[in-house]
C-alpha cells in the first residue's frame, strides 16, 4: 500500500506542470526578456551605477559605445548601419543631424524631467518648433598646464603654439576645437567663415604640428596628469578634475581670448530600434539625483538646475566646472558652418597629412 501511495504521489507531483497548460496543450507564455538599448556617448560621460539602476527598473540591457568627437556621430548615422537608440551630440551637431533628417523629434510629454533643465544652457528650445535634443552635460574648452614645469602663469592660446613647449603640447583631435584655438588667438570668432581667417588658421595649425606630442581627445587629461604633456587642450570636466586633485601642480585655464561653451544633448536617431525605451532613458538621465550623480562621477557640469544642491561642494564651487560670469562672457558656442563645413574638412585632412 505504501509503495502504491508513493507512486500515486510522484505521478501527481510530476503532472503538476501539465495540469496548468491551457486547453490544446499549448505552453504558457514565457516572461519577456530584457530589451536592449544601444547608447553612443562621449568617453567618460556617464555613471555606471545610474545605468545599472535604469536597467533594473526597466528590464533592459544598456549597451554603451563611446566616441570622442561629433563628426564620428554624423558619419555613423549617415551610414545607415548604426544600431543606436540614444546619441549625445553637441548642440551644433544636433542642428546638423536634424537638418539631415537623422533624428526623431523628442516627445516632450514623455519627458517630464525637462522642467529641470537650466534655460541658460538650453539652446535648442524654440517655441513652436520640434525639439531634437535634451540638454545633458555642458562645459568649456580651454587647456591645462603643468605649473610645476612652467613657472610663468599662462592665460593665452599662444601657449599651445609656443616653441618653448615643443613635444609637450597636446591638442584635441577635433576639427572645430583646434581651428577654434587658432582663430581665437588671431582675434577671430571660432565660428568665422572668412576665407582669409580660415586659411591663416590652417597654416598656423600646420606650423604647430611639429610642436605637438599628440592629438588626443580620449586621454588628454591622463597626459597632463602623468606629466607627458605640459600644455594640454581639453574639456573642462576632466581637466578641472585633475587640476583639483593635483594640489596646485596643474592649472585649468579658459584663455583670455575665449574658449568654447559646449552643451551636449541626449537625442534619438531616426533609425532607433527602441525609441520608446530611449525616451524613458532620456527622462531618467534628466532626473535630479541622476544628474547630480553624473556630475559627481564625470566632473562635467549638469544642465539640470534641480541637481545643483546635490553636487559635491568641491565640484559645485569649482570655477573650472561652473565658471564665473566673466569667463562665460568670453566663451562662445560652436555653430553649424553650413557650406563652409566641407572646406574646413578638407583643410583638416591637409593638416593631418603633414
Amino acid at each position: 500500500m505504501k509503495s502504491s501511495l508513493a507512486v500515486l504521489f510522484l505521478l501527481t507531483a510530476c503532472s503538476g506542470g501539465a495540469a496548468t497548460k491551457p486547453e490544446g496543450g499549448a505552453e504558457p507564455p514565457k516572461p519577456a526578456g530584457p530589451t536592449t538599448l544601444n547608447v553612443y556617448i562621449w568617453t567618460n560621460y556617464h555613471s555606471d551605477e545610474a545605468v545599472k539602476r535604469f536597467e533594473a527598473e526597466n528590464n533592459a540591457v544598456v549597451r554603451i559605445d563611446t566616441y570622442d568627437n561629433n563628426e564620428v556621430i554624423e558619419q555613423k548615422l549617415q551610414s545607415g548601419a548604426a544600431p543606436y537608440d540614444v546619441v549625445v551630440p553637441t548642440d551644433y551637431m544636433v542642428s546638423i543631424l536634424a537638418k539631415q533628417d537623422l533624428l526623431l523629434p523628442l516627445d516632450e510629454a514623455k519627458l517630464p524631467n525637462l522642467k529641470n533643465v537650466d534655460p541658460q544652457v538650453d539652446r535648442l528650445a524654440k517655441a513652436g518648433q520640434p525639439r531634437y535634443g535634451a540638454p545633458y552635460l555642458w562645459g568649456t574648452t580651454g587647456y591645462a598646464y603643468r605649473a610645476d614645469k612652467i613657472s610663468t602663469p599662462l592665460d593665452s592660446w599662444n601657449a599651445v603654439f609656443d616653441p618653448a613647449y615643443k613635444g609637450k603640447i597636446v591638442m584635441l583631435d577635433d576639427i572645430r576645437e583646434t581651428f577654434g584655438a587658432a582663430l581665437r588667438v588671431a582675434g577671430h570668432s571660432m565660428n568665422s567663415t572668412d576665407d582669409a581667417a580660415l586659411g591663416a588658421a590652417k597654416q598656423k595649425l600646420i606650423d604647430q604640428k611639429k610642436l605637438l606630442l599628440a592629438y588626443d581627445s580620449s586621454d588628454f587629461a591622463g597626459k597632463v596628469q602623468a606629466g607627458d604633456g605640459w600644455v594640454v587642450q581639453g574639456y573642462s570636466g576632466e581637466l578641472a578634475s585633475v587640476a583639483r586633485d593635483s594640489g596646485g601642480t596643474i592649472k585649468y585655464v579658459v584663455p583670455k581670448e575665449g574658449g568654447t561653451l559646449a552643451v551636449d544633448n541626449l537625442a534619438v536617431p531616426k533609425a532607433a530600434k527602441n525609441p520608446e525605451l530611449a525616451m524613458k532613458f532620456i527622462n531618467f538621465m534628466l532626473d535630479p539625483d541622476v544628474g547630480a550623480e553624473t556630475t559627481n562621477v564625470t566632473g562635467y557640469a549638469t544642465a539640470n538646475l534641480a541637481s545643483r544642491p546635490k553636487i559635491k561642494p568641491e565640484i559645485a564651487n569649482d570655477p573650472g566646472v561652473y565658471p564665473p560670469a566673466d569667463t562665460m562672457a568670453r566663451c562662445e558656442p560652436t555653430l553649424d558652418l553650413a557650406e563652409k563645413t566641407p572646406v574646413l574638412d578638407a583643410m583638416w585632412t591637409e593638416i593631418k597629412a603633414q
